[in-house]
């Protein structure tokens, strides 16, 4: 459902979950433009009481990053995660990968969706993947 807080809520779901446990956690949610990008990272971020790039949210985008070395969730463009995929095909350290609006159907995100699951049913443990949609028709 529009609204229901799932591009704002379902990371940091999982972010107090790995503090709870003292379970090591980094998550990447795609969004598929620039600007929803850094629009959602600063809106986590100043519900967490901090600012991006400098504590546990972070963005990055084509020729733009504000991360830091806390930096466990880090919202990006579809593209940067494939382009991240060409150079670390298996997502060394990341535990979450969030697809939001994953009915916006795009050459690039189903290209994404194809290589996520093929990493997912591959050798690489430890990663879940997590498709989030408005609508799924």
């Amino acid at each position: 459902e529009t609204g229901s807080g799932k591009t704002t809520q379902v990371a940091q779901y999982l972010l107090e979950e790995a503090a709870e446990t003292n379970t090591p956690v980094y998550i990447i949610c795609t969004q598929p433009r620039r600007i929803s990008a850094i629009g959602v990272a600063e809106r986590v971020a100043a519900e967490r009481g901090e600012k991006v790039g400098q504590g546990v949210v972070g963005y990055t985008i084509r020729g733009e990053t504000k991360a830091c070395s806390e930096t466990r969730l880090l919202f990006c463009t579809t593209g940067v995660l494939l382009r991240r995929l060409e150079e670390d095909p298996t997502l060394v350290g990341v535990t979450h990968v969030l697809v939001d609006e994953v009915h916006e159907r795009t050459i690039e995100g189903d290209f994404l969706l194809m290589a996520l699951q093929a990493l997912v049913k591959g050798d690489r443990t430890g990663l879940s993947v997590c498709m989030m949609s408005a609508t799924m028709d």
